[in-house]
C-alpha cells in the first residue's frame, strides 16, 4: 500500500438564493446569540450510496431525493423538515447538477462541496456530497483526501451546533458529522482501517463525533476495524445479521449481501445515537430501475 500525507482541504456550505439566483457561502455566526435559528438537542442522520455506476443516474437521484424528502417531513401538512443532515455518497459528475437544481434540495437545504472542483480530488467521477438542513448552524466544512486511498476517497467532514436537552441557553456542544466512502473491493482492505482511523482522530478533536457511510466491510479483517479505531458500532446485532445488510439485493448478485454501510461514532458521555433503520428498500424509479444497489440508512442523534 503506498501511503501519503492525509490532506485537509476546507470547504464552504452554500444555501441557494432566489433572488440571484445561485448558491451563495453562508457563514456562522460567531456568537450564537445572534444568530436566529434555534438550536436543537437532535437531529436525523441519513447515509446512502446512490451508485455511480448504473445508467440514468439523474433519474434515480430525484427517485433517491424524492424518497428522502417523504421520510424527512413532518407535522400534519408534512411541510417541515426536520433538522437533519443527509449524506450522499457516489454522486455522479453528470448527477451533480442535478443535485443542485432539484426543488427540495435547493429550498430546505445548504450544500457541501456545490462543485466537484471543490471538496472532491482532481479527476474524480464521483463522490461524497452532504446536505445540511437549513435551521441547523454550520461552523465550519473541511475535507479529509485520505493519502493511502487510490480511488481518491475522502471524509467529508461538517461540524454542527447543538445543545444540550437539560442544559440552559448559553450551552452549546459541536457536532462533526462525517461522511465517508471508504476503500472498495479486497484491494482495499490494508486501506480501510487506516482511512477510518484517520477520520476517527478527526472526529475526537470535538465534543461528539459520528462517522457515516460506505465502510466496503467485505470480508473478515473489516469486522473490528471501528473498535481498532477507537469507534463504536451503532448497529448493535452485529455483521452476521442479515436485519442489517444494505448491500447485496438490488440487484441479486453472485457476490454475497453484507452490511456495507454502517453508523459509527465517539463514545461521549455527551451524546447518544440510535440504532440505524434502512430505508429506500425496494426503492424504484418509475420505470423499474432500481433507484441504488445499497439501501440507505436513518438514525437519530441526541445530545443529553
Amino acid at each position: 500500500m503506498h501511503e501519503y500525507p492525509d490532506r485537509i482541504i476546507p470547504l464552504s456550505i452554500r444555501s441557494y438564493s432566489k433572488k440571484d439566483p445561485r448558491w451563495r457561502r453562508r457563514r456562522a455566526p460567531q456568537d450564537p446569540a445572534s444568530d436566529p435559528r434555534p438550536t436543537p438537542s437532535s437531529l436525523r442522520i441519513v447515509s446512502w450510496n446512490i451508485d455511480f455506476m448504473q445508467d440514468r443516474a439523474v433519474t434515480r437521484l430525484h427517485a433517491a431525493l424524492d424518497h428522502l424528502k417523504s421520510k424527512l417531513h413532518k407535522g400534519a401538512d408534512g411541510t417541515k423538515l426536520e433538522p437533519c443532515c443527509v449524506l450522499l455518497q457516489e454522486v455522479a459528475l453528470d448527477a451533480f447538477p442535478a443535485l443542485l437544481s432539484h426543488a427540495w434540495v435547493q429550498e430546505h437545504f445548504q450544500v457541501t462541496p456545490t462543485s466537484p472542483d471543490k471538496g472532491w480530488p482532481r479527476g474524480a467521477g464521483y463522490g461524497v456530497v452532504t446536505l445540511v438542513s437549513r435551521s441547523l448552524q454550520v461552523i465550519q466544512c473541511q475535507s479529509l483526501e485520505y493519502g493511502c486511498s487510490v480511488m481518491g476517497r475522502t471524509a467529508l467532514m461538517v461540524d454542527v451546533r447543538m445543545k444540550p436537552a437539560s442544559a440552559d441557553d448559553e450551552e452549546y456542544v459541536t457536532l462533526r458529522v462525517a461522511n465517508t466512502h471508504l476503500e472498495s473491493l479486497p484491494m482495499g482492505a490494508e486501506a480501510r482501517p487506516v482511512q477510518l482511523s484517520s477520520t476517527a482522530a478527526k472526529l475526537r478533536e470535538v465534543d461528539c463525533g459520528v462517522v457515516c457511510g460506505d465502510m466496503n466491510a467485505i470480508g473478515p479483517s473489516d469486522t473490528d476495524i471501528h473498535a481498532d479505531a477507537g469507534l463504536e458500532d451503532a448497529w448493535t446485532k452485529g455483521d452476521d445479521s442479515a436485519s442489517g445488510f444494505t448491500w447485496g439485493y438490488q440487484p441479486r448478485c453472485q457476490f454475497p449481501a453484507g452490511r456495507l454501510d454502517k453508523v459509527l461514532y465517539t463514545p461521549s458521555e455527551y451524546f447518544k445515537v440510535d440504532e440505524p433503520r434502512k430505508i429506500g428498500v425496494g426503492l424504484k424509479t418509475a420505470d423499474g430501475q432500481w433507484a441504488s444497489d445499497h439501501y440507505g440508512l436513518m438514525t437519530t442523534v441526541r445530545i443529553l
